[in-house]
């Protein structure tokens, strides 16, 4: 029986978490590396499409209209950053705001039909140029690794998940 002085089985006395330190562990690097992954595969693509608006448009492709403040709340970004971002997506003609239909005071912001080609288009570059980098590497075992990316985020998402 480990005691509590164990660090692999031990709460951790900062936040009382009692998850396994492990665990706590490969998840970190998890999300380090799929964030060196996003911006190294960013600069191999290079191109002239503001990374700013490439994340912007994704959360709306994945969440549909949102209000300004959860833009900001999503991307880890401040209001004011988020409206001046939606500023300059809405004179782009990539978005759009409409009035909240379950409150008028309030503004949504949805993707048009450019948003969906732009957002598409820069995806293309991505692939395109890590492509061209990896092109040695096995597609299925690629597939499998989006795969189980797209499931562990599906698993955060998910309310039932949350503490």
């Amino acid at each position: 029986m480990a005691t509590t002085n164990d660090p692999e089985t031990s709460a951790d006395p900062h936040t009382g978490d009692d998850t396994d330190p492990r665990l706590r562990v490969v998840l970190a690097e998890l999300v380090t590396n799929a964030s060196r992954l996003t911006r190294l595969a960013s600069s191999i693509a290079g191109g002239d499409r503001p990374r700013p608006w490439l994340r912007a448009l994704s959360l709306l492709e994945e969440y549909g209209g949102l209000r300004i403040s959860e833009i900001a709340r999503l991307d880890s970004s401040s209001q004011p950053t988020a409206t001046a971002l939606v500023k300059q997506l809405v004179d782009a003609g990539l978005v759009r705001r409409q009035r909240d239909p379950d409150d008028s005071r309030a503004v949504v912001v949805e993707m048009t039909e450019s948003g969906h080609h732009w957002l598409a288009a820069a995806r293309d570059d991505i692939g395109a140029s890590l492509a061209e980098r990896m092109r040695d590497l096995d597609a299925e075992r690629i597939a499998r690794l989006s795969r189980s990316l797209h499931d562990l985020r599906e698993f955060l998402k998910d309310p039932r998940t949350s503490g």
